[in-house]
Formats: C-alpha cells, sequence, structure tokens
C-alpha cells in the first residue's frame, strides 16, 4: 500500500510539470537494467529489469531539468522461498547537451539528487521490509535525432546512496537504459 501511494505522489509530481508549458519540453520512456555494485547484494539480486517515465520541468539553452521516477524489479530463490525487491526512484536531475552542430548524434551529461523507496518481501521470514534512501546520480549519454523529431536515447547513470541505517540493503549501482524522448511543446 505504502508503493503505491509513493508512485501515485510521484505521478501527480510528474503531472504537475505538464501544467507549465516551458519551450523545449520533452517526455522520456525509458527500460533497462539496474546492475548492484554491492557484491552482496549483486550476488543476491543479481539485476533489476526497469521502467522509467520522465519529464523536463524546465529547460534554458542546453540545460534541462527532469524528474523522473519508475519501478526496478527482481525476485529471487532462497531456502526454497522467494524474495520480492521493489525499487520505487525518483530522479531529480539537471542534464547539459553537450553541442555537436549540425549532428543527430549528441552526447549529454548530467547528475542530480536521487531518492528510492525500496520494498523488501521476503517470504522465508513472511516479512515485507520498507526502507528510504536518498543520494545522488552521476549520468551521461547519447541522443540520436530521429526525422520525426523524436530522440533516440542511450543512458548510462551511477547512483550514490546513503542509507539511514547500516543494515538496509546496499542498493548503489549502474542505471543502463534505452528509450525514447517525445517533443511535447516549444521549438526543437
Amino acid at each position: 500500500m505504502k508503493s503505491w501511494k509513493i508512485l501515485i505522489f510521484n505521478c501527480l509530481l510528474l503531472g504537475f510539470g505538464l501544467t507549465s508549458p516551458v519551450n523545449g519540453q520533452e517526455l522520456s520512456v525509458r527500460s533497462g537494467l539496474y546492475d548492484f555494485t554491492n557484491l552482496t547484494t549483486r550476488e543476491f539480486y543479481v539485476v533489476a529489469p526497469t521502467l522509467l517515465v520522465g519529464y523536463d520541468v524546465w529547460t534554458i539553452s542546453r540545460l534541462s531539468f527532469q524528474v523522473t521516477s519508475g519501478l526496478s524489479f527482481n525476485t529471487s530463490k532462497y531456502n526454497n522461498d522467494r524474495h520480492f525487491l521493489y525499487m520505487i526512484p525518483l530522479f531529480l536531475t539537471a542534464d547539459y547537451h553537450l553541442p555537436n552542430p549540425l549532428a543527430r548524434l549528441f552526447p549529454v551529461i548530467g547528475g542530480g539528487f536521487c531518492l528510492m523507496q525500496k520494498i523488501d518481501k521476503n517470504a522465508f521470514l513472511q516479512k515485507t521490509h520498507y526502507g528510504m534512501t536518498y543520494g545522488f546520480q552521476v549520468s551521461g549519454g547519447l541522443r540520436y535525432g530521429l526525422k520525426t523529431g523524436l530522440l533516440l536515447t542511450l543512458d548510462i547513470a551511477y547512483n550514490i546512496f546513503i542509507p539511514f541505517t547500516t543494515e538496509e540493503t546496499n542498493i548503489n549501482g549502474f542505471l543502463y537504459s534505452f528509450g525514447l524522448r517525445i517533443p511535447i511543446s516549444g521549438n526543437h
């Protein structure tokens, strides 16, 4: 129930950004894999498939500020019982589009803050652990402009989380994603 509230809040926050037109706004839809860098977490959960939706809430020149949310999920079997890990991220990032005149392919670098709701459902102990963590994100990627105005995206981001307690699952990791950026308003 708690995860639904957070997901609804994230969608409302994303929807709020859609109400104020700004030049160059884009909606992004991406899918990818979340790769944990902590050896214990990686051994247990391997990687988590991820789906993300983002929106540029403000754009000025080559700098854009984006709000992104989504879902990462994985399950693993331990002692004949299933463990489920749900991660609901909220990323607030600034991306700088590096100049590449007259080219359809251009790089992007960025960084920002991240908030992650974690739900770890343990069937063996018949418990569900809820946790929240925050941290920072450093990202880079490539954009390829299609003739239709859409952009294909290929991104990699490294998330550094600061857990509230040392007992928390360490979910630092790389997020590899591929998707589309769809122009909503403004000049592109």
